[in-house]
């Protein structure tokens, strides 16, 4: 077991079998939850992708029920992190007028994580988040972080860090030198709001790392960052026992 931390959530994963291009089958799941419980995680959010583009979200829903029944079956309490469902929303232009309920991080409070679009910075992709955060009053974290750094160039970031609102999960590629050293750019990221996530996929070469990555936050150079992360887990943590029991 690794050394118990207080950074001990793992927000963005693929772990329900079957559901997309993460875990394949039930025995990646089991492998996968329980490397993580070695590794000293506690809660694991299980984030399926979702595009409203593609598919209902009441087709999307039931599909995610069912693999988390099969995933259910095999669970093991004792030696698996506590498990709470969610979703990878893929931003698309009209996704700002869409239903989300049930797409939230569960026992959050409403925090939804969503995902920019691989393709080309566009102006219409603040318009989403501002609706989102300022007129649907909703809660967002931004997924891996750390790659719309590496895709967007320094000005782009630099604003999208100005709506203090935002919630930014790093993955733990960030901390093992798969992006550039610094995967902000420079830029100034004190008083962001920063938790971390494995987006593991596999038992392969994305696989759960989250010891490592925790490892590495205990540098000098990441300090701002582990306590970012730190005030945020542990800020989540009380959210989420707190609504376990209404």
């Amino acid at each position: 077991m690794a050394d118990k931390s207080v950074i001990n959530i793992d927000f963005h994963s693929h772990i329900l079998p079957g559901i997309d291009d993460g875990a394949k089958d039930e025995s990646v799941s089991v492998s996968q939850l329980t490397r993580l419980r070695k590794q000293g995680v506690e809660k694991v959010f299980l984030t399926s992708h979702f595009d409203f583009r593609k598919e209902r979200l009441s087709t999307f829903k039931a599909r995610r029920a069912e693999a988390y029944e099969r995933l259910m079956r095999v669970y093991d309490e004792e030696n698996m992190p506590e498990v709470f469902l969610g979703s990878e929303i893929y931003m698309a232009r009209g996704m700002d007028k869409c239903d989300y309920d049930g797409l939230e991080l569960e026992k959050t409070g409403g925090i939804v994580l969503i995902e920019f679009p691989r393709e080309q910075f566009g102006t219409w992709m603040f318009d989403i988040l501002e609706t989102l955060l300022f007129e649907r009053k909703m809660k967002v974290m931004i997924a891996h972080i750390n790659r719309v750094t590496a895709a967007f160039k320094k000005d782009i970031c630099k604003n999208l860090f100005d709506y203090e609102d935002l919630i930014f999960q790093i993955n733990t590629e960030a901390f093992r030198g798969v992006f550039a050293p610094d995967p902000f750019k420079g830029l100034d990221v004190s008083g962001l709001k920063f938790v971390l996530g494995t987006d593991t996929h596999d038992m392969g070469t994305r696989a759960p790392d989250y010891d490592h990555a925790v490892k590495k936050l205990e540098s000098r150079k990441y300090e701002g960052i582990r306590q970012s992360m730190e005030y945020m887990t542990e800020k989540l943590n009380r959210r989420i026992e707190k609504n376990k029991l209404r």
